[in-house]
């Protein structure tokens, strides 16, 4: 009787070291998938894609204008149907505010035009296109902004922008009534 007993618990013995061997079998099968890197996307014989898309609220992207026009002395607010840049300047000695009113408008993939919906010096009435020829001939603008005075506007060459590390800055999508503005950045 004890003989059968030993061969029933030999069995559950064998069933149950059979089961180890199974459970670390996977567990190690499944290790080395994990780790094995010869079928990973980002092998060093393959391109890594670096393209991505970058979203702005409205809020988000006057921040970044406001820090990266710091050094012009100008101000950019945007609401829901304009984009104002906001500076002054000194005549006859007196401070007087400037404030531009535009609604950005995307051109193409690489240029936003500003169309001028109002030019405000002060408390003086004058006309967009003899303000606008007078910035482009005084001011001391980036490269990347060319002022056009026939159109009353101003537009902003993305493709011109000098950024480290950034190949190209492509527009997706410029709404400024619903607060979309993305960009697909490629990177160097």
């Amino acid at each position: 009787m004890e003989n059968k007993n030993w061969m029933n618990h030999r069995a559950w013995f064998f069933a149950f070291v059979i089961l180890i061997i199974l459970i670390l079998t996977a567990t190690v099968y499944i290790f080395v998938s994990i780790s094995d890197d010869s079928n990973h996307p980002n092998n060093n014989s393959e391109k890594i894609d670096k393209d991505f898309t970058i979203s702005f609220s409205n809020s988000e992207l006057e921040s970044l204008m406001n820090a990266s026009i710091k050094k012009y002395n100008i101000q950019s607010k945007i609401t829901k149907k304009s984009l104002s840049f906001d500076t002054s300047t000194k005549i006859l000695g007196k401070d007087i505010d400037i404030t531009l009113k535009t609604k950005p408008v995307k051109l193409n993939n690489e240029t936003i035009k500003f169309e001028i919906k109002a030019i405000d010096i002060g408390k003086l009435n004058i006309s967009n296109p003899f303000v606008l020829s007078q910035i482009k001939k005084h001011s001391d603008l980036p490269p990347y902004i060319q002022v056009n005075p026939k159109d009353e506007s101003v537009y902003l060459s993305l493709d011109q922008l000098d950024i480290d590390n950034v190949e190209s800055i492509q527009i997706q999508t410029l709404d400024i009534s619903a607060k979309k503005w993305y960009f697909d950045i490629k990177l160097k």
